[in-house]
Protein backbone atom coordinates (compact mmCIF):
# COMPACT_ATOMS: atom_id res chain seq x y z
CA UNK A 1 0.00 0.00 0.00
CA UNK A 2 1.29 3.44 -0.90
CA UNK A 3 2.25 5.76 1.93
CA UNK A 4 1.28 9.30 1.00
CA UNK A 5 3.62 12.20 1.83
CA UNK A 6 6.36 9.69 2.55
CA UNK A 7 9.01 7.80 0.63
CA UNK A 8 7.98 4.55 -1.06
CA UNK A 9 10.04 1.82 -2.73
CA UNK A 10 8.75 1.70 -6.33
CA UNK A 11 9.69 -0.65 -9.17
CA UNK A 12 10.40 0.95 -12.56
CA UNK A 13 8.20 -0.86 -15.11
CA UNK A 14 8.27 1.27 -18.27
CA UNK A 15 10.40 3.98 -19.83
CA UNK A 16 9.20 5.98 -22.83
CA UNK A 17 10.68 8.92 -24.69
CA UNK A 18 8.93 11.38 -22.39
CA UNK A 19 7.99 9.52 -19.21
CA UNK A 20 9.11 6.97 -16.64
CA UNK A 21 6.49 4.75 -15.01
CA UNK A 22 6.64 2.87 -11.73
CA UNK A 23 4.48 0.12 -10.24
CA UNK A 24 2.34 1.95 -7.66
CA UNK A 25 0.76 -1.23 -6.28
CA UNK A 26 -3.01 -0.78 -5.98
CA UNK A 27 -2.81 2.46 -8.01
CA UNK A 28 -1.33 0.77 -11.11
CA UNK A 29 1.38 2.47 -13.16
CA UNK A 30 2.35 5.90 -11.92
CA UNK A 31 4.40 8.54 -13.79
CA UNK A 32 7.60 9.25 -11.92
CA UNK A 33 9.07 12.76 -11.99
CA UNK A 34 12.60 14.08 -11.47
CA UNK A 35 14.30 10.82 -12.42
CA UNK A 36 18.05 10.47 -13.10
CA UNK A 37 19.22 9.88 -16.67
CA UNK A 38 20.65 6.44 -15.91
CA UNK A 39 17.41 4.97 -14.54
CA UNK A 40 16.35 1.65 -16.09
CA UNK A 41 13.51 -0.88 -16.04
CA UNK A 42 13.69 -3.12 -13.00
CA UNK A 43 15.29 -0.50 -10.74
CA UNK A 44 13.84 -0.15 -7.25
CA UNK A 45 13.85 3.53 -6.32
CA UNK A 46 12.82 5.58 -3.30
CA UNK A 47 10.16 8.05 -4.45
CA UNK A 48 8.10 10.59 -2.55
CA UNK A 49 4.36 10.13 -3.17
CA UNK A 50 1.81 12.92 -2.68
CA UNK A 51 -1.37 14.50 -4.05
CA UNK A 52 -0.97 17.57 -6.25
CA UNK A 53 -3.31 20.58 -6.45
CA UNK A 54 -5.71 18.55 -8.63
CA UNK A 55 -5.68 15.62 -6.17
CA UNK A 56 -3.77 13.52 -8.68
CA UNK A 57 -1.28 11.03 -7.27
CA UNK A 58 2.26 12.18 -7.96
CA UNK A 59 5.55 10.36 -7.43
CA UNK A 60 8.85 12.18 -7.57
CA UNK A 61 12.49 11.45 -6.83
CA UNK A 62 12.95 15.06 -5.79
CA UNK A 63 13.44 15.29 -2.05
CA UNK A 64 11.10 17.53 -0.03
CA UNK A 65 12.44 19.13 3.13
CA UNK A 66 10.38 16.77 5.32
CA UNK A 67 7.93 13.88 5.19
CA UNK A 68 5.14 12.85 7.54
CA UNK A 69 6.54 12.32 11.04
CA UNK A 70 9.56 14.60 10.58
CA UNK A 71 10.58 18.09 11.65
CA UNK A 72 11.83 20.87 9.39
CA UNK A 73 12.81 24.53 9.44
CA UNK A 74 10.69 26.06 6.67
CA UNK A 75 10.16 29.46 5.07
CA UNK A 76 6.80 31.24 5.08
CA UNK A 77 5.71 32.03 1.51
CA UNK A 78 2.09 33.22 1.80
CA UNK A 79 -1.02 33.41 3.97
CA UNK A 80 -4.77 32.93 3.55
CA UNK A 81 -7.88 32.69 5.71
CA UNK A 82 -6.86 29.07 6.50
CA UNK A 83 -3.40 29.84 7.76
CA UNK A 84 0.17 30.25 6.62
CA UNK A 85 1.80 28.35 3.77
CA UNK A 86 5.34 27.02 3.94
CA UNK A 87 7.80 26.02 1.23
CA UNK A 88 8.66 22.38 1.83
CA UNK A 89 10.31 21.68 -1.50
CA UNK A 90 7.22 20.64 -3.48
CA UNK A 91 5.06 22.56 -6.01
CA UNK A 92 2.15 22.55 -3.53
CA UNK A 93 3.02 24.46 -0.33
CA UNK A 94 2.47 23.04 3.16
CA UNK A 95 -0.32 24.49 5.32
CA UNK A 96 0.43 25.75 8.82
CA UNK A 97 -3.03 26.49 10.31
CA UNK A 98 -3.37 29.55 12.54
CA UNK A 99 -4.34 27.21 15.39
CA UNK A 100 -0.95 25.45 15.09
CA UNK A 101 1.14 28.65 15.10
CA UNK A 102 3.08 30.22 17.96
CA UNK A 103 3.17 33.97 17.41
CA UNK A 104 2.52 35.81 14.16
CA UNK A 105 4.23 34.85 10.90
CA UNK A 106 5.10 36.96 7.83
CA UNK A 107 6.40 36.05 4.38
CA UNK A 108 10.13 35.45 4.52
CA UNK A 109 10.06 34.28 8.14
CA UNK A 110 11.27 30.79 9.03
CA UNK A 111 9.61 28.50 11.56
CA UNK A 112 10.42 25.12 13.07
CA UNK A 113 7.57 22.67 12.52
CA UNK A 114 6.53 19.03 12.76
CA UNK A 115 4.64 17.51 9.80
CA UNK A 116 1.66 15.24 10.46
CA UNK A 117 -1.52 14.08 8.71
CA UNK A 118 -4.92 15.47 9.71
CA UNK A 119 -8.18 13.51 9.82
CA UNK A 120 -8.53 13.94 6.04
CA UNK A 121 -5.04 12.44 5.54
CA UNK A 122 -3.68 15.80 4.38
CA UNK A 123 -0.22 16.99 5.46
CA UNK A 124 -0.30 19.69 8.11
CA UNK A 125 2.51 21.60 9.81
CA UNK A 126 2.49 22.53 13.49
CA UNK A 127 4.82 24.67 15.56
CA UNK A 128 3.52 22.89 18.70
CA UNK A 129 6.02 20.08 18.27
CA UNK A 130 5.82 18.96 21.91
CA UNK A 131 2.38 17.45 21.20
CA UNK A 132 3.89 14.92 18.78
CA UNK A 133 7.23 14.07 20.39
CA UNK A 134 7.68 11.59 23.24
CA UNK A 135 7.79 13.24 26.64
CA UNK A 136 10.55 11.03 28.07
CA UNK A 137 13.49 8.99 26.87
CA UNK A 138 12.91 5.66 28.56
CA UNK A 139 14.01 3.76 25.45
CA UNK A 140 17.23 5.78 25.04
CA UNK A 141 20.57 4.80 26.56
CA UNK A 142 23.35 6.92 28.03
CA UNK A 143 26.09 7.64 25.42
CA UNK A 144 23.79 6.47 22.59
CA UNK A 145 24.58 8.22 19.29
CA UNK A 146 21.57 10.10 17.90
CA UNK A 147 20.56 12.44 15.07
CA UNK A 148 19.67 15.95 16.18
CA UNK A 149 17.89 18.96 14.72
CA UNK A 150 18.08 22.24 16.63
CA UNK A 151 14.53 23.45 17.34
CA UNK A 152 14.67 26.50 19.62
CA UNK A 153 16.67 28.40 22.23
CA UNK A 154 15.77 28.84 25.91
CA UNK A 155 17.47 30.44 28.90
CA UNK A 156 19.15 27.10 29.72
CA UNK A 157 20.31 26.16 26.23
CA UNK A 158 19.09 24.85 22.91
CA UNK A 159 16.23 22.41 22.51
CA UNK A 160 16.84 19.71 19.90
CA UNK A 161 14.66 17.05 18.32
CA UNK A 162 16.22 13.60 18.76
CA UNK A 163 15.71 11.05 15.95
CA UNK A 164 12.43 12.83 15.07
CA UNK A 165 10.94 11.23 18.22
CA UNK A 166 12.11 13.02 21.37
CA UNK A 167 12.94 16.52 22.58
CA UNK A 168 16.15 17.13 24.51
CA UNK A 169 18.34 19.98 25.78
CA UNK A 170 21.92 21.06 25.09
CA UNK A 171 23.11 23.40 27.87
CA UNK A 172 24.69 26.75 26.96
CA UNK A 173 27.79 26.11 29.07
CA UNK A 174 28.65 23.04 27.01
CA UNK A 175 28.76 24.94 23.72
CA UNK A 176 31.74 26.64 22.14
CA UNK A 177 29.39 28.91 20.16
CA UNK A 178 25.62 29.39 19.68
CA UNK A 179 23.76 26.96 17.45
CA UNK A 180 21.49 27.84 14.53
CA UNK A 181 17.84 26.79 14.48
CA UNK A 182 17.28 24.07 11.89
CA UNK A 183 20.86 22.78 12.00
CA UNK A 184 21.20 19.00 11.75
CA UNK A 185 24.03 17.29 13.60
CA UNK A 186 25.14 14.21 15.47
CA UNK A 187 24.93 14.03 19.23
CA UNK A 188 24.96 11.69 22.20
CA UNK A 189 22.58 11.08 25.09
CA UNK A 190 24.28 12.58 28.14
CA UNK A 191 21.65 11.84 30.73
CA UNK A 192 17.97 11.17 31.40
CA UNK A 193 16.57 12.97 34.43
CA UNK A 194 14.11 11.51 36.92
CA UNK A 195 11.28 13.39 35.21
CA UNK A 196 12.24 11.75 31.89
CA UNK A 197 13.71 14.88 30.30
CA UNK A 198 16.77 14.31 28.16
CA UNK A 199 20.15 16.05 28.27
CA UNK A 200 22.26 15.94 25.10
CA UNK A 201 25.97 16.32 24.41
CA UNK A 202 27.28 17.32 20.99
CA UNK A 203 30.94 17.28 22.06
CA UNK A 204 31.34 13.69 23.18
CA UNK A 205 34.86 12.98 24.33
CA UNK A 206 35.21 9.24 24.80
CA UNK A 207 38.56 7.45 24.67
CA UNK A 208 38.57 7.28 20.87
CA UNK A 209 37.69 10.92 20.21
CA UNK A 210 40.01 12.09 23.01
CA UNK A 211 42.89 10.24 21.38
CA UNK A 212 42.00 11.80 18.01
CA UNK A 213 41.98 15.31 19.49
CA UNK A 214 45.32 14.77 21.23
CA UNK A 215 46.83 13.50 17.97
CA UNK A 216 45.43 16.53 16.13
CA UNK A 217 46.99 18.92 18.65
CA UNK A 218 50.37 17.19 18.39
CA UNK A 219 50.20 17.14 14.58
CA UNK A 220 49.45 20.86 14.42
CA UNK A 221 52.26 21.60 16.87
CA UNK A 222 54.75 19.60 14.80
CA UNK A 223 53.55 21.24 11.59
CA UNK A 224 53.94 24.71 13.09
CA UNK A 225 57.50 24.45 14.36
CA UNK A 226 56.54 23.09 17.76
CA UNK A 227 54.40 26.02 18.89
CA UNK A 228 50.78 27.18 18.60
CA UNK A 229 49.48 30.56 19.74
CA UNK A 230 46.61 28.91 21.57
CA UNK A 231 46.31 27.54 25.11
CA UNK A 232 43.81 26.56 27.79
CA UNK A 233 43.34 30.30 28.42
CA UNK A 234 42.31 31.07 24.83
CA UNK A 235 38.73 32.19 24.03
CA UNK A 236 36.24 29.43 23.13
CA UNK A 237 35.65 30.82 19.62
CA UNK A 238 39.35 30.58 18.76
CA UNK A 239 39.53 27.01 20.05
CA UNK A 240 36.45 25.99 18.10
CA UNK A 241 37.77 27.63 14.92
CA UNK A 242 41.08 25.79 15.24
CA UNK A 243 39.98 22.36 16.50
CA UNK A 244 36.17 22.26 16.16
CA UNK A 245 35.70 21.33 19.84
CA UNK A 246 34.52 23.08 22.98
CA UNK A 247 36.98 24.75 25.32
CA UNK A 248 36.17 22.17 27.99
CA UNK A 249 37.19 19.27 25.76
CA UNK A 250 40.26 21.13 24.49
CA UNK A 251 41.44 21.72 28.07
CA UNK A 252 40.98 18.02 28.85
CA UNK A 253 43.13 17.03 25.88
CA UNK A 254 45.83 19.57 26.78
CA UNK A 255 45.83 18.32 30.36
CA UNK A 256 46.30 14.75 29.18
CA UNK A 257 49.20 15.71 26.90
CA UNK A 258 50.77 17.76 29.71
CA UNK A 259 50.59 14.80 32.12
CA UNK A 260 52.32 12.68 29.48
CA UNK A 261 55.07 15.36 29.34
CA UNK A 262 54.50 15.88 25.63
CA UNK A 263 53.72 19.60 25.80
CA UNK A 264 54.23 22.70 27.91
CA UNK A 265 51.43 25.23 28.40
CA UNK A 266 51.77 29.00 28.76
CA UNK A 267 48.95 31.55 29.06
CA UNK A 268 49.20 32.55 25.38
CA UNK A 269 50.70 29.52 23.64
CA UNK A 270 51.35 25.78 23.75
CA UNK A 271 54.69 24.18 22.86
CA UNK A 272 56.06 20.71 22.34
CA UNK A 273 58.04 19.62 25.36
CA UNK A 274 61.80 19.19 24.84
CA UNK A 275 62.71 15.60 24.13
CA UNK A 276 64.22 13.87 27.14
CA UNK A 277 67.74 12.63 26.69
Amino acid sequence: MLKFYQYNALNITEITEYSVFADAHEHSALPLRETPEDIKIGDIVQAFVYLDASDEIVATMAKPYAQIGECAYLEVVSSSERGTYLNWGLPKDLLLPFSEQIGSMCSGDFCFVYVYQDNSQRPIATMKIHKYLDKDGEELKINQAVDLMIASESDLGFKAVINNEYLGLIYHQELARPLKIGTKMKGWIKGIREDGKINININKLDDETRDELEEDILAQLKGNGGRLNISDKSPPDLIYQKFNVSKKNFKRALGSLYKKRLITISPNFTELAPEEE
